[in-house]
């Protein structure tokens, strides 16, 4: 790893660079809160230039060249505005996080559509660079790269460099961060609270209707019937092959991305036990009777969320974080409406439900074999977290003066940005790799209805989260890809269920799809799962 100089005409370069990043905010301002901060008033807001110009002249002034440690660094280019970057490296955000963390990032971008086979390729090729975002270690890829000695075991690392990391990230997450020899192979983002979808429901038709808010699957039912006698266009609505759209399946326990322990202690995937064959027939009575968007099967989730902003649905299935968001949309049409976060159904037979729980990380970045110096990268990283106000602040909402002021009592004035693509998200999601990632409190505390949504999250979220195992790589499935319970990839069971909810398969054959299920290569499937459960391979979701 190589080092920088930052001489005074270097700091002074820096300014100028960083007015003249990728993109430059316009459009309309966004929602604006306030939020708390135990900070002290600063006297009000600086422009950024002036932020970025104290900075690089007090460095200045220190006297002397000073060295900072240079870490390229690849990242998934999940964002939209960082996409848009002709060279996220220029860019005046990435460059104002440079000076405030004290380190020289040298990125390199790894597109989000096809992550996985891209990394592989890199890692193929062994030409990656000194530390890069990857899925977890025990993947098919990761474990490979592990295997073959790709990235650097970061126990004695963490334990001399990463007090910070090694106090606040949760034992679990690091559990989930070892390799097959077990040890510690990556660094990433955490989540204390797995909770990460529930049902949200239209709170004003529920007034104007008269009708309380829904908790058993009856309950459940007459608010969809009253919705649509009230002449609601489309009561439920889901997305293309169930995704989005399993309060029904969370009832009883069988979320089809799921594995449960059978009657006789196997591991199996919830869409085979016989509760989903109850599930799949209320979903068909919500199909006969006109209660879920006929398009359920094949919307996707722009045509879902137009449906919803203009007004025509009534309840439907979203991330807890992207409630307020939805609320927004739905009051540029409709001002008096209201979308609230609720709980899945109670299980009409006594036992579990719940939506699926989340993995407690799963932003995760390895440091490679061949690094010189990753103490600096397992510094920069654990400086992430250092508990300090002003920088937990500046990493939280970007550069004072952009998006965000201080007032005089130190409470912050926060406005997000309506238009896109924006640079809000790349200090406080694209740069901040190491976080509690569960919910974005800031974003969310400054929207309307944000609150509300962090309440749910940290309130009734927590009993309505439906624990699950998760086998690891099962090579029997491999060769039966269409046997998956992954989300997109479970092609039996989907068409099949498909079938069932528009009529044109018996549910009555239920026992026969699973036997068919068992049959292709089910049999292998179940036992190598089972396995992996009892020799504690397989991971429990909670």
């Amino acid at each position: 790893m190589k080092k920088r100089q930052i001489t005074k005409i270097a700091a002074l370069g820096l300014v100028v660079a960083m007015l003249t990043g990728c993109g430059s905010q316009a459009g309309d301002s966004g929602q604006t809160g306030t939020v708390e901060s135990s900070a002290e008033a600063s006297g009000g807001a600086s422009a950024k230039e002036d932020t970025s110009s104290e900075a690089a002249s007090s460095q200045a002034s220190e006297g002397g060249d000073q060295e900072i440690p240079t870490i390229s660094i690849g990242l998934r280019a999940g964002n939209s505005y960082v996409q848009s970057c002709p060279d996220i490296n220029t860019d005046e955000h990435v460059l104002a996080f440079e000076e405030r963390l004290g380190v020289d990032l040298n990125i390199t971008l790894i597109q989000h559509d096809g992550f996985t086979e891209k990394l592989g390729m890199m890692l193929a090729q062994g030409d990656f660079p000194d530390v890069i975002s990857g899925d977890m270690p025990y993947t098919a890829v990761m474990s490979g790269a592990i295997e073959n000695g790709l990235f650097m075991p970061l126990d004695d690392l963490l334990e001399e460099y990463g007090p910070n990391l090694m106090a606040q990230v949760p034992a679990n997450v690091w559990d989930e961060l070892r390799g097959p020899d077990g040890h510690i192979y990556a660094i990433g983002d955490f989540m204390t609270n797995t909770a990460r979808r529930c049902t949200v429901i239209r709170k004003d038709l529920l007034d104007q209707l008269e009708l309380e808010i829904p908790v058993t699957l009856d309950d459940y039912y007459n608010v969809l019937k009253a919705f649509k006698e009230a002449g609601v266009k489309y009561p439920f609505i889901g997305r293309e092959k169930f995704k989005y759209s399993e309060t029904f399946f969370a009832a009883y326990g069988v979320v089809p991305t799921t594995w449960q322990l059978n009657e006789e202690g196997q591991v199996v995937p919830a869409y085979i036990l016989p509760e989903m064959k109850e599930a799949l027939a209320f979903y068909k009575k919500l199909y006969d009777e006109g209660l879920i968007d006929a398009e359920s099967l094949t919307n996707n989730g722009t045509v879902r969320d137009q449906k919803a902003a203009a007004g025509d649905v009534g309840m439907m299935v979203v991330n807890i974080s992207a409630a307020p968001g939805y609320n927004i949309a739905l009051q540029e049409n409709l001002p008096d409406a209201e979308w609230v976060c609720v709980a899945s159904p109670e299980n009409p037979n006594g036992g579990k439900h719940g939506y699926a729980a989340f993995t407690p990380t799963a932003n995760v970045h390895y440091i490679n074999a061949k690094c010189e110096n990753p103490e600096e990268i397992v510094k920069f990283f654990d400086s992430l977290l250092e508990p300090d106000e002003e920088l937990q602040r500046f990493l939280t909402y970007g550069v004072e003066g952009e998006f965000y002021t201080l007032n005089q009592d130190g409470s912050v004035n926060f406005e997000v940005p309506t238009y896109s693509p924006n640079p809000f998200d790349v200090i406080p999601q694209f740069l901040r790799r190491v976080k509690d990632a569960g919910i974005d409190r800031a974003t969310l505390t400054a929207m309307q209805g944000g609150p509300e949504a962090i309440e749910y999250y940290d309130t009734k979220a927590k009993d309505d989260i439906l624990s699950y195992i998760q086998p690891i790589n099962l090579q029997s499935i491999v060769s039966h890809p269409e046997l998956s319970v992954e989300e997109d990839k479970q092609e039996l069971f989907i068409n099949y269920a498909s079938k069932v909810m528009i009529g044109t398969e018996s549910l009555d054959n239920f026992d026969k799809f699973v036997q068919e299920w068992m049959d292709r290569g089910g049999t292998e499937v179940i036992a190598e799962a089972t396995e992996q459960y009892n020799n504690g391979t397989a991971k429990i979701r909670e």
